[in-house]
């Protein structure tokens, strides 16, 4: 039985790096073969509603601004700045006229699971705006310049290239995060610095056996802190709570299941880390807006169902 193509091959077309595939107000990222990040360059006025997806939007304009609102704050970015707007965060963009541009999405999920991430954790779940006077400003800009002519040049490790810029470049703003957020008091940094290492771990354990058994009171003793402390703790460090961020773990993984392979639904909840396919479903729609089947659906897109 053929499936039903949710976007035509004339539509399909109509963008060099792939195409905007809608659900509601979610957007599903797509990408070429091989890559994990995709680079629009526009010159036209637009306006995209307000929308969300799992990839992190970079608003890099050339010439002129983009105005993007998110959580009612609208930033006008100009041609010397660079907005960062995070994954499943709603935006909106608007591309007045005289505005060039580049916006460039990625899949963050192998920055977010790199060991020692979690101390710059609540960067990561906001608006990263630099603008103009910013010492690092013009570095960055200059870097996504350098990734893009890698993500053109088409080659075998392009990928990889272009997240190693990826990798600088937040190594770069999260070394200025955690300058500006670093306590002053010595005992008090002592004990940030503490319960960082023990956080870190926490993460690093649950990015590795998300499909055990794994709940808040065994986490807590794992960290030798009472359930309530390890709470406000990891909170603290990673700008989310722990179930919240156990349960997000485990839909990354679905996610990519369910876009890269023929698994049953049921043999995906299981290799996520879920005991129930229930409780996988509804949380799977709560997360994404849609059921795993339909999220599979869409990034089937053109393909044959025998």
């Amino acid at each position: 039985m053929k499936r039903q193509n949710l976007i035509t091959p004339k539509e399909r077309n109509m963008f060099e790096s792939g195409y905007r595939v809608m659900h509601g107000s979610q957007e599903f990222v797509t990408f070429w073969d091989d890559m994990s990040l995709r680079v629009w360059y526009e010159t036209v006025p637009d306006y995209y509603s307000e929308h969300f997806h799992a990839s992190v939007e970079v608003v890099l304009p050339h010439e002129g601004e983009c105005h993007c609102t998110v959580g009612g704050i609208t930033y006008h970015v100009k041609s010397t700045e660079v907005l960062f707007v995070p994954s499943d965060k709603p935006h909106s963009l608007s591309m007045p006229k005289d505005s060039i541009r580049n916006l460039i999405l990625f899949d963050p999920s192998c920055l977010l699971s790199i060991r020692g991430v979690s101390s710059i954790r609540p960067m990561l779940e906001d608006v990263i705006y630099l603008r103009e006077d910013d010492p690092i400003c013009g570095q960055v800009r200059h870097m996504l310049f350098e990734m893009m002519v890698d993500y053109y040049a088409h080659k075998p490790l392009s990928n990889l290239t272009c997240y190693a810029r990826l990798m600088h470049i937040y190594v770069l703003m999260g070394q200025k995060y955690l300058e500006e957020h670093t306590p002053q008091e010595d005992a008090e940094r002592g004990r940030d610095d503490n319960n960082r290492v023990i956080i870190n771990r926490i993460v690093e354990y649950v990015e590795n056996n998300y499909t055990e058994d794994i709940t808040l009171d065994s986490a807590a003793e794992m960290a030798g802190f009472s359930k309530c402390y390890f709470s406000r703790v990891f909170s603290k460090q990673t700008g989310i709570g722990f179930s919240r961020f156990l349960l997000r773990k485990r839909i990354s993984v679905a996610a990519h299941l369910l876009s890269t392979t023929q698994l049953s639904i049921v043999q995906v909840s299981a290799q996520s880390g879920f005991s129930s396919l229930s409780t996988f479903n509804r949380t799977f729609k709560e997360i994404h807006g849609c059921s795993p089947s339909e999220y599979r659906a869409l990034y089937a897109l053109g393909q044959d169902e025998e």
